[in-house]
């Protein structure tokens, strides 16, 4: 009975990592797009990537990608000012490779790949090392293109080992494909860039559960769960992912009561959602005779 209960969980876990949402290029773009205040009060030398990576959409996780090819709406939140930037590959981006960046961010968020693409091949064009612009691009080859898109990531943190943001994108691909070693040097060296990110301690807590280090796991989840319930910003379905994985990992350590507890909180966050079908069967099970 246990096995069959894991086994329900792991398969419906599979698609959790997926490609991260076109939302979190806020986060992103927090990265390359500082607000005009941050130039005229700090050298580029103290910018602290933790003071630049809680942009809203950062936190708005999801356990899938776009399951209809879209490219979902971005934060009307997001703050652009192109005179500020924070990392020494940035820094080296000419004008117009930023400008045309920026652009692609805009086609992004109004679902014009075409666009977006044309705008990125000419920020590229201009400056091919630009961590950024390949990040982008990788955001829209992971759902459908994800060699080009291990690629282009692997090309940013070679030309811009400060970015953090690459770095977890794609530990999150490579935990999604179940290589967990590979997304272990990445994620941590994403934790080191992006300390305060819940994003980077889910991604961390997949890694490790991968490795079948559950305890580990369990304290990079409660963490990732202690932040995201401060964000304001948060979306149910992150939440309903969180509570997901934390509730596979209790599985794991057979504490079924502590497990059956996290898939409930799973239903109440995502009733409806991708969670609700495993969910209910998971459940099931553990409410059978044979587990109590």
């Amino acid at each position: 009975m246990l096995a069959s209960i894991v086994s329900t969980a792991t398969r419906a876990a599979k698609p959790l990592g997926g490609a991260w949402p076109t939302r979190v290029l806020c986060g992103l773009l927090k990265f390359v797009f500082c607000s005009s205040a941050l130039a005229l009060s700090t050298s580029f030398a103290q910018v602290s990537l933790a003071d630049v990576e809680s942009a809203p959409a950062w936190s708005e996780a999801r356990p899938d990608f776009v399951s209809d090819g879209r490219l979902p709406q971005v934060s009307k939140n997001t703050v652009f000012d192109d005179s500020v930037v924070v990392t020494a590959n940035a820094l080296r981006a000419p004008a117009k490779a930023r400008a045309a960046a920026l652009k692609a961010f805009t086609a992004m968020s109004k679902n014009q790949r075409g666009q977006a693409e044309e705008q990125i091949a000419r920020a590229l064009e201009i400056y091919p090392d630009y961590a950024i612009a390949l990040t982008l691009r990788a955001l829209i080859e992971a759902s459908t293109q994800t060699s080009a898109a291990i690629a282009d990531l692997e090309h940013a943190i070679r030309a811009d080992p400060s970015f953090g943001f690459a770095c977890a994108l794609l530990a999150n691909i490579y935990n999604s494909q179940e290589r967990y070693d590979d997304a272990l040097p990445l994620i941590l060296r994403a934790s080191r860039l992006l300390p305060s990110a819940w994003r980077v301690h889910f991604e961390m807590a997949r890694t490790l559960f991968g490795q079948h280090q559950s305890i580990k796991a369990l304290v990079e989840v409660n963490e990732a769960i202690r932040r995201v319930g401060i964000d304001k910003t948060a979306r149910s379905d992150g939440r309903a992912a969180l509570h997901f994985l934390r509730g596979q990992i209790l599985l794991d350590q057979q504490d079924f009561g502590d497990a059956k507890l996290e898939f409930e909180l799973t239903l109440k966050e995502s009733s409806q959602g991708y969670f609700a079908q495993h969910v209910n069967q998971i459940l099931a099970r553990l409410e059978s005779p044979t587990t109590q």
